[in-house]
């Protein structure tokens, strides 16, 4: 998970609505963020803790947390509290895919729950927007709340996960982290009431209130589909707007000689990655209509068999081919006279053999069954295998491209990589500018297709209003297949228990291999950091020798020392994750995972160990932000970020309000890299603004 870009609206003391667009530089990986203390960095913090997990993700130390709007903005809309909304919005990459992932709460929602919130999660697929299902679900799939406290974190509190009380959170983190909870996920939603709750609702009849006043409804819903087919021609303006400055950007690259042979071949490969989708998108269109209309062919082998077994067992009884059929010899009675030239006289031997043929013969009914059913067995047969030989060669095509467009892809994203690492700055800034314009771009392509799926909404509330009435009664009985479900749950819970404690076990050595690692690279003592088989994290040394029985016993530690301690573990697990596909244990198929990580003070009340801890952080993750005070960042820390290279983004927060608010130790300025930034303005409405260092 690489985050991008982070859009928040009324949130707090961020008035209005304020983005973010983090690095995503492998080589300049870091972000940082200077404030004082008080104008904001918390907020920012939770503002993706609260994008990711609503309500329940935001930290103890956020107070007010049933009160995210602006304060201001919410009394003056107090008595319009449905048009005034927060939202936080935040974009990142995850397998080869970007996700745009919206949180708001309305002033009125606040006012009742502000818990109950809002949200979408949206992708860009195959150059259309698509809205997931199941949002939260997916968010957990991707980066767990088990793990936020490890990713996410006031480098100041950070303490508090060493505690012993708190080391069920330490198993939790290594277990989502290290995709052991795979297992106990599925142990969960095996037991949870949400799937036993489901087929109960199911059973659930529709009663007489949920029949409306449908013609209202109606006129409702025509007014909303008006609006957004405006919204639509509106968003399509932009969006051609964005793509009209992306070229010009792209233009001003490719005349640029430090840029002109990566921006050329990045037009090349885009332009073959686009013919590749499209042509994928080919392929996937005529697999669909493969299965629908011939997949059944697939499943008849049995049918097949047992027609030829049919047919084997008339040919056993001389059935076929019939040798002679009824109609023949009814005509030879009928003419009374067998094609031997005997008379077949009523009564006479003769007579009797032929009528007693002819309850035996079968009738050209019966021929024409078996020549069909031979038929057929035929057709099935063959279709059967063309089918096969057609989806086999229609899915080999699709992967093909799949790998071909991943490639691409990786290209693309390595010139992108170059171009944003040259020591040209103008070629930076252009490439910059044009990641903004493509991050906007999507954003709008998302809205548009969200926009589509509004308008079919509409559609499909209108006709269905008028349909459903008569669907109101429909009962349907699953709750003995719920019952059947829950029965397997116990031996299901069984088995998993034992694989997760074997998983664990295997998975220790390995991460107390890496903790030790990074330990080494920061304390330069005589101790040993380890993870015990109780999940408790601790440092050890050893006492005693020179005769004495040697032994070891656990460090008492100051505060920086624990941070550090906390730290190392955060970074072997992020370590680890990363190559997990590479460690065979039970589990197969696991790959590895990338996950950012956003730290507010992360040096906290680490003094010694600054400059070490500066220089060490950056490499923790694929991504980091760091939000910091100037007296936290100036001096050592300052030294070590500037000669390890990797900040690629500076923001800081300004505070505007009355003078008698700031607090009395806040500085009106900063000074980053030698030049000083305003950071406090006098005004009469209090809140804070994030903006960009060097603008």
């Amino acid at each position: 998970m690489i985050l991008e870009r982070l859009v928040i609206k009324n949130f707090r003391q961020f008035k209005g609505e304020q983005e973010i667009v983090f690095s995503d530089n492998r080589e300049r990986n870091v972000t940082l963020i200077h404030a004082e203390n008080g104008f904001g960095k918390t907020t920012l913090l939770n503002s993706i803790l609260w994008a990711l997990y609503g309500h329940r993700g935001l930290t103890g130390d956020f107070e007010g947390q049933d009160k995210l709007i602006h304060n201001g903005l919410a009394h003056s809309y107090r008595n319009k509290s449905s048009e005034l909304e927060t939202s936080v919005q935040l974009t990142f990459k995850h397998d080869d895919a970007r996700y745009i992932l919206t949180r708001a709460l309305t002033l009125a929602e606040q006012k009742t729950d502000a818990r109950k919130d809002h949200m979408t999660l949206e992708t860009l697929r195959d150059g259309q927007t698509i809205t997931l299902d199941r949002a939260q679900n997916r968010i957990q799939a991707i980066i767990p709340d088990g793990i936020s406290k490890f990713l996410f974190f006031n480098g100041e509190r950070i303490n508090e996960l060493g505690l012993d009380k708190n080391r069920g959170q330490v198993t939790e983190a290594i277990h989502q982290m290290l995709g052991l909870n795979l297992l106990q996920q599925t142990i969960e939603d095996l037991n949870s009431n949400k799937v036993r709750g489901e087929f109960r609702r199911q059973l659930r009849d529709n009663t007489s209130d949920e029949k409306r006043e449908l013609i209202d409804q109606i006129k409702e819903w025509e007014a909303k589909q008006k609006k957004t087919q405006e919204d639509l021609v509106r968003t399509k303006q932009e969006v051609d707007s964005i793509d009209k400055e992306i070229e010009l950007i792209e233009n001003k690259l490719e005349a640029n000689k430090e840029a002109h042979k990566l921006q050329a071949r990045r037009a090349r490969l885009e332009s073959e990655r686009s013919k590749k989708e499209q042509k994928k998108e080919e392929v996937s269109k005529r697999l669909a209509k493969l299965v629908a209309e011939d997949g059944y062919t697939l499943f008849t082998p049995d049918l097949v068999q047992h027609g030829k077994a049919i047919m084997g067992d008339l040919r056993e009884q001389n059935m076929i081919p019939a040798p002679v059929i009824d109609s023949f010899l009814k005509q030879l009675l009928e003419d009374g006279r067998c094609i031997c030239e005997r008379c077949l006289e009523p009564g006479s031997d003769e007579y009797n053999i032929v009528s007693q043929r002819l309850s035996d013969a079968p009738d050209q009914d019966f021929n024409n069954a078996v020549s069909a059913l031979d038929h057929a067995i035929g057709v099935l047969e063959h279709s059967a295998e063309v089918t096969r030989e057609q989806l086999t060669q229609l899915h080999k095509e699709r992967v093909e491209l799949t790998a071909t467009i991943r490639n691409l892809s990786g290209f693309i994203e390595e010139i992108h990589q170059k171009l944003g690492s040259k020591d040209d700055d103008k070629v930076k800034e252009l490439e910059e500018s044009r990641r903004t314009n493509v991050l906007k771009h999507d954003e709008k392509k998302t809205q548009i297709g969200r926009i589509g799926g509004d308008l079919d909404s509409c559609a499909s509330a209108i006709s269905a209003l008028q349909k459903r009435r008569s669907a109101m009664n429909e009962k349907e009985n699953k709750a003995a297949l719920a019952q059947r479900r829950v029965d397997a749950v116990e031996e299901c819970e069984r088995v998993l228990k034992q694989l997760l404690e074997a998983e664990t076990k295997e998975l220790l050595p390995l991460l107390n291999a890496e903790i030790s690692e990074h330990f080494k690279k920061i304390i330069d003592r005589d101790y040993r950091a380890e993870l015990s088989e109780d999940f408790d994290l601790r440092i050890r040394h050893t006492i005693g020798g020179d005769g004495d029985e040697e032994t070891e016993e656990d460090v008492a530690l100051s505060t920086g020392q624990r941070q550090v301690k906390l730290l190392v573990f955060i970074a072997s697990l992020l370590a680890l994750a990363r190559r997990r596909s590479e460690i065979p244990t039970i589990l197969r198929g696991l790959s590895g995972n990338e996950y950012p990580l956003v730290t507010d003070a992360p040096f906290g009340n680490i003094s010694v160990f600054r400059a070490g801890i500066s220089r060490w952080v950056p490499n923790l993750a694929p991504q980091v932000t760091i939000l910091l005070t100037p007296g936290q960042y100036d001096g050592s820390v300052e030294n070590a970020l500037r000669e390890g290279g990797r900040v690629a983004k500076r923001y800081y927060l300004t505070y505007h309000g009355p003078k008698h608010l700031l607090r009395d130790d806040a500085q009106t300025s900063i000074t980053v890299e030698g030049k000083k930034y305003q950071q406090y303005f006098e005004a009469k409405e209090e809140f804070t603004e994030i903006r960009e260092l060097g603008q």
